[in-house]
């Protein structure tokens, strides 16, 4: 009787345990959905402001695994790229990562990333949004790695995929 009652008092400790760290991870994700949707209508408002066409916003798993993959690193710089991306990333024109304490003021270099590249340039038709959040134990702080990035429509997209021998 007594070890039954060791193992119950086991199993519901760790289903607590468990419990709290699915918590945890569900909270963590989704911060990052209201920071993707934060960024989203920086990028959104500020095109708007400026007179650029709309953009339809699009998920692209692969930004996520780009900023957490930073963020393992501790990568906090700013960076861009522009031109077709790599074949796994097809129909991308163009990127922008960083990472940030606070969602609330963007980079200069979202701003201008967002505005997107000269005339003379395919202009993007779709963006999407990738964030990595990451607390230390140490202290209280959040840091969001963030990655953003222009693609061009649907239809160009498929039929520029890359054709090997």
């Amino acid at each position: 009787m007594v070890a039954a009652r060791t193992l119950i008092a086991m199993g519901l400790a760790i289903s607590s345990v468990a419990l709290h760290v699915a918590s945890a991870q569900e909270s963590s994700s989704a911060k990052e959905r209201v920071a993707a949707d934060t960024i989203a209508r920086f990028i959104e408002i500020y095109r708007a402001e400026s007179g650029l066409p709309k953009l339809r916003r699009i998920q692209d798993g692969h930004l996520r695994t780009d900023a957490c993959r930073r963020a393992m690193r501790g990568d906090k710089s700013v960076g861009r790229s522009d031109g077709i991306g790599p074949p796994e990333k097809v129909g991308t024109l163009s990127a922008l990562w960083y990472s940030t304490l606070d969602l609330d003021h963007p980079p200069v270099e979202l701003l201008d990333w967002a505005k997107g590249p000269g005339k003379q340039y395919e202009q993007p038709r779709r963006f999407a949004v990738g964030v990595c959040l990451v607390s230390t134990t140490q202290s209280a702080e959040q840091r969001y790695w963030i990655d953003v990035g222009t693609y061009m429509s649907t239809i160009k997209s498929i039929l520029n995929i890359p054709m090997w021998d």
